[in-house]
């Protein structure tokens, strides 16, 4: 792990909204060009001065760390802020580490999605507004949801993620598997949209729901999506009364299976209806559990984890403090 300057603990308490010592966790990767990534840099540091908080500390993610280490040397040294700079994927494993520990999380986003980011109203496309939130934004508890994943069905869970946004088994994963790198950062969004075209050849799988131990679907489904927001790019809502303060979670299984059911299911989340479709039946519950009888892709906020078939959704209530805007 590179460390861009040293970590030192603060000798005094200083109030995290006004000033302090930030570390800015970054992800170089989502920079194509040297000097894009320098400028950047540069920028964040003289506005966080500028607000009067100390030079930051920065911390590059590796393609072996993906923000734990970086996220852990923040706890360490007694940071007041922990900034990210980076994707849902790099906010997600930095938030794992941070859940619980009182430390507040910042997004500078720089991904595609930025799901948690829009969730929270962070400024998309504006560095100087995404700051001074960061630096003197609403300090607001949000829940964190834990996916723990059993990948041989066998009722052993076999590893444990945290998600801020969604988690998904199934549809919703082969669309995250199918996008590509390249296209993601030409085309935004869009290519989201180019991989779902192809996951529409995803095969039903036999499959039931549990929520808080209890059986409350069995059908053969596209998969299973499982969120702590409820908000999608271009503000759709795929579960409208989620809520990331509220202290639950909730799902969506995915029924359609010819394209005109697609077609209407996709209209449903389109014209943004409150109304639970029939193909689209929705659930909320402190634990919700998928089990499927074929193995699923499995993802978490957008980073596909293998394959598997049986996860296990819960929720930390008020488990991670957040820089939101005052409406988020």
């Amino acid at each position: 792990m590179a460390l861009i300057a040293p970590l030192t603990p603060q000798t005094a308490a200083k109030s995290p909204q006004r000033t302090g010592h930030a570390a800015v966790i970054i992800n170089p990767s989502k920079f194509t060009r040297p000097d894009h990534y320098r400028k950047f840099r540069s920028d964040v540091e003289r506005l966080i001065v500028q607000h009067g908080w100390d030079t930051p500390t920065w911390l590059p993610t590796t393609s072996a760390t993906k923000g734990t280490a970086e996220a852990r040397a923040a706890l360490s040294a007694g940071v007041d802020l922990v900034v990210v700079a980076g994707g849902d994927g790099t906010v997600r494993t930095v938030a794992e580490e941070l859940a619980g520990s009182g430390t507040p999380l910042a997004i500078l986003p720089s991904g595609t999605g930025n799901l948690l980011a829009r969730n929270l109203s962070v400024p998309l496309h504006d560095l100087d507004a995404a700051i001074t939130m960061a630096l003197e934004g609403t300090s607001k508890s949000v829940d964190v949801g834990w996916l723990d994943v059993d990948y041989d069905g066998d009722g052993v869970y076999d590893d444990t993620f945290a998600f801020m946004v969604m988690a998904g088994a199934g549809f919703d994963a082969a669309i995250m598997a199918g996008a590509d790198p390249v296209l993601k950062a030409r085309l935004g969004p869009t290519a989201y949209m180019l991989s779902g075209a192809r996951a529409l050849a995803h095969q039903r799988s036999d499959g039931s729901v549990l929520s808080d131990g209890v059986e409350v679907m069995s059908n053969r489904s596209h998969g299973f999506v499982v969120g702590n927001c409820g908000s999608l790019t271009m503000g759709l809502q795929l579960m409208p009364d989620a809520d990331p303060s509220d202290g639950v979670l909730d799902a969506v299984v995915l029924l359609p299976n010819t394209l005109m059911d697609w077609i209407r299911a996709g209209w449903s989340v389109l014209k943004r209806s409150r109304r639970t479709h029939r193909l689209l039946p929705r659930f909320r519950s402190r634990r919700l559990e998928y089990r499927s009888a074929d193995a699923q892709q499995v993802e978490v906020d957008g980073d596909v984890i293998g394959t598997a078939r049986r996860v296990r959704a819960r929720v930390q209530r008020a488990g991670l403090i957040v820089r939101s805007s005052p409406s988020a």
